[in-house]
């Protein structure tokens, strides 16, 4: 054992929930790095990151689509993460950008994934792997699978495919500046309040055609534009898309982020009717082993922690979710972790879910170097389902 007690009393996520908290302690990600990222990577956030000892970088920063970027103390870019993995990992175990959040959020196994899907990455992107895929939700095309595929050595490349496994699109940054300046006058003439983000998305659809999507901000407000080549608007989001769990900050939905106002009005009355005083903070999709593809809502009121709650495709409440320390789970389910998963530790912080008949469950999310596992079980260790 006892990497599972040991790995989780690194780091107390509970309070150390955003990158940029708390900068007096050296553990905390310097905000330089957390702007490059927000200025070069507006379609990903950061997932998590460790604090190196005795290595030629200082972090090493994973971001929801699994890229993985090091920065030195002060937050200067010096590289991909590949090329500083040298250095000793230090006392600090990944911290997720959001409370709760994860490697997993939104994310959808890989020998899950349609075949056809597969069947594409295999044909058109020889030697590419699939490291990732989730479930995400863009203006016009609604929810989508979106797949990051790697290759040693090469430019990761971003697929999105239909939920049934039909090829989409392949999404590649670009900078702002080289976008078309037919892009440029219809942001510049439709949305003149905002700041455009430096890097942009080109987008190549299965039928050659070209679109972009333009990441624009305003204070706390944010947008993504898709325009199409000549200029002709297709659609926007309030908030970014980041097709993974972290979230970008109040005001703007995590990956796979839903427009509040489009959740079915059912979880709006559900929420309205059981949590006097809240009000949903940001909503998105995600995929859960025991039941598929869901909304998740989190909710909020001052001063009190948030609420995490699962409801199906329809708006039906499906259970609450309530982070708790890893000794607060029961002994049964401690006990069958360590028997069951040796060498793994707690990724994240452990839920307790509670589900509308008021039974309750326990989610675990398990790493063991580059193996991840999210495991259901409920009050008797019993194991409900694993991702």
């Amino acid at each position: 054992m006892l990497l599972i007690t040991a790995a989780l009393s690194s780091c107390n996520k509970d309070k150390t929930t955003d990158p940029a908290a708390d900068q007096s302690s050296g553990s905390n990600l310097p905000l330089k790095a957390v702007s490059y990222v927000s200025d070069n990577y507006p379609d990903a956030t950061i997932d998590y990151y460790f604090k190196i000892t005795n290595g030629a970088a200082d972090y090493l920063v994973t971001l929801t689509t699994t890229e993985e970027l090091a920065f030195n103390k002060t937050g200067d870019f010096l590289g991909m993460g590949e090329n500083f993995k040298d250095g000793k990992h230090g006392d600090s175990i990944p911290c997720d950008s959001i409370h709760g959040g994860g490697h997993h959020g939104g994310g959808i196994p890989i020998d899950s994934l349609p075949v056809i899907l597969k069947d594409y990455v295999a044909a058109n992107y020889a030697g590419y792997v699939i490291r990732r895929a989730n479930f995400d939700s863009l203006c016009f095309n609604g929810v989508v699978i979106g797949v990051m595929l790697f290759q040693p050595g090469s430019v990761p490349v971003k697929l999105y495919f239909a939920t049934t496994g039909e090829f989409l699109m392949q999404a590649n940054r670009i900078r702002y500046a080289d976008i078309p300046q037919t892009v440029k006058d219809f942001i510049t003439s439709n949305y003149a309040e905002f700041r455009a983000a430096p890097i942009a998305e080109k987008l190549t659809l299965a039928d050659n055609s070209i679109q972009y999507i333009v990441f624009l901000h305003m204070g706390p407000t944010r947008k993504s534009v898709r325009v199409d080549a000549a200029g002709a608007f297709i659609c926007e989001q309030t908030g970014f898309h980041h097709g993974g769990h972290g979230g970008p900050g109040p005001g703007c939905p995590p990956g796979g982020g839903i427009p509040i106002d489009s959740l079915p009005a059912s979880i709006q009355t559900y929420v309205s009717g059981n949590y006097a005083g809240y009000f949903i903070r940001h909503a998105r999709y995600d995929s859960l082993c025991v039941n598929g593809l869901v909304f998740e809502v989190r909710i909020d009121k001052p001063h009190v922690p948030p609420i995490d709650l699962y409801f199906d495709m329809s708006g039906t409440f499906l259970m609450k979710a309530d982070l708790i320390r890893y000794f607060d789970l029961p002994l049964t389910v401690r006990e069958f972790l360590i028997a069951t998963y040796p060498g793994f530790f707690v990724f994240e912080i452990p839920k307790k879910m509670t589900l509308a008949d008021g039974s309750v469950q326990y989610k675990v999310n398990l790493s063991k170097h580059h193996a991840k596992k999210i495991v259901w079980l409920d009050a008797n260790a019993v194991v409900i389902c694993e991702q």
